[in-house]
């Protein structure tokens, strides 16, 4: 290819680490080196992950040259459960390790590795100098390497944030005081200023950080492939992935206790199914519901079993988060679900990007988290039908291919 380009790529999650979080850019980045890229990634060799999935190191791209970067990180040899418990423990120690977090890591637990990394990028560029540098976050402390780096050398910089910074719901959990609030807005104009692009996941975001940026552009999660479709019956409401605190939907338990008592052929029909870190607050509510014969939690599946299990759903649910100034985030799961073609309950803010993916592509309903009755008129309509017809509409341009092709003719027009 005639512009050829080196990139290099600085994203903390990466094969073997499971989860959404890899997928972007493993596939971009194998999309990329397909193309005759040289991709360089920069990732931590011990990393503090919630799950694993080593079915995804084998999909990297040979030419791919992986650098793994050491770095401390604090609490990095925990085995305590992280992401989907914040906030929830009520203790005087667990209020102190909280505050420490919010206000003594910023912008998150990862700064000291980013700091290490800065380090290995520069050395790297030295000896073999890239013409792009891409850091993805969330931890948005990959940025600050951005930050580093493009004060350093003359690289085009892109920063890619897959969901927002200043009011992300993961920081808004914790007891963060003003300065620290102030610095997070500080940090992250000074990212969307300097970096050369600054791509975000979804429209609403992009107006939000247009204030600061104009080299601003959406490309949003996707799927890789449409998935095998089977022929036997569909059974089961399956939601996957993990499930977090400021997710939990007390109004579906609600209507799911109430359905099962009203209608015995929804007793008899339904079922959901869990797959995925859960958080322990939305355990203790299944059963103060007393409907745990109902909900099933499976544990962590990788996504080779998932994308078995996905298209065999009657239907899929989403949850978005259950907080304020949440409607600019949507969930990478609901681009997996469209690949499922398989009718999705999606209960999350209104309105929000993503309520208006729900109408454009007709993927099924979207419900706030306080619609009982929706939710509730919804799960007796599917569960006490055989069959839903059901088909999505115009998704082709949320194929992973078509937005990396997009993103890669970006980068060759800009850089």
């Amino acid at each position: 290819m005639d512009n050829f380009k080196h990139i290099a790529l600085v994203v903390y999650y990466w094969p073997p680490s499971g989860g959404s979080g890899v997928q972007r850019w493993l596939f971009f980045a194998n999309f990329f080196a397909k193309k005759g890229m040289k991709i360089t990634v920069f990732t931590p060799a011990t990393p503090r992950v919630a799950e694993s999935d080593n079915a995804l190191v084998y999909k990297i791209n040979k030419s791919i040259d992986v650098v793994y970067v050491d770095g401390w990180e604090p609490l990095q040899k925990s085995k305590k459960a992280i992401g989907e418990n914040v906030g929830q423990e009520k203790s005087i120690k667990s209020h102190l390790m909280r505050y420490v977090r919010a206000n003594f890591f910023i912008p998150d637990a990862r700064v000291f590795w980013s700091k290490s990394a800065a380090k290995a990028v520069l050395k790297s560029h030295a000896k073999t100098p890239f013409d792009v540098l891409i850091t993805s976050g969330p931890p948005h402390s990959m940025h600050l390497i951005g930050l580093k780096i493009k004060k350093e050398c003359d690289v085009h910089w892109i920063a890619d944030f897959r969901d927002p910074w200043v009011g992300f719901f993961q920081n808004e959990s914790l007891p963060m005081i003003k300065g620290t609030k102030r610095k997070h807005e500080q940090l992250q104009e000074c990212v969307l200023k300097t970096a050369d692009r600054v791509v975000v996941t979804a429209p609403s975001l992009a107006k939000e950080f247009e204030k600061h940026t104009k080299a601003i552009s959406v490309f949003t999660n996707g799927y890789e492939q449409i998935l095998p479709q089977s022929k036997n019956n569909k059974e089961a409401m399956v939601y996957a992935g993990s499930l977090k605190a400021q997710q939990n939907p007390i109004l579906l338990w609600e209507a799911i206790s109430e359905l099962a008592q009203e209608n015995n052929d929804f007793a008899s029909q339904f079922t959901l199914e869990i797959y995925g870190k859960v958080a322990e607050s939305v355990k203790e509510d299944v059963r103060r519901f007393g409907i745990e014969k109902w909900v099933r939690f499976l544990g962590y599946q990788s996504k080779m079993e998932l994308d078995k299990r996905l298209p065999l759903a009657k239907v899929l649910l989403l949850l978005g988060i259950d907080m304020p100034n949440t409607h600019n985030i949507i969930h990478g799961k609901l681009f997996e679900y469209m690949a499922a073609n398989r009718p999705v309950l999606g209960i999350g803010p209104k309105p929000s990007d993503m309520e208006s993916l729900f109408t454009l592509h007709e993927l099924g309903v979207y419900a706030s988290f306080k619609e009982k009755e929706l939710i509730k008129s919804t799960l007796l309509r599917w569960f006490t039908t055989t069959e839903i017809p059901f088909q999505t509409k115009k998704i082709e341009s949320y194929q992973r291919k078509a937005i990396a092709e997009n993103y890669l003719t970006l980068i060759l027009e800009n850089a």
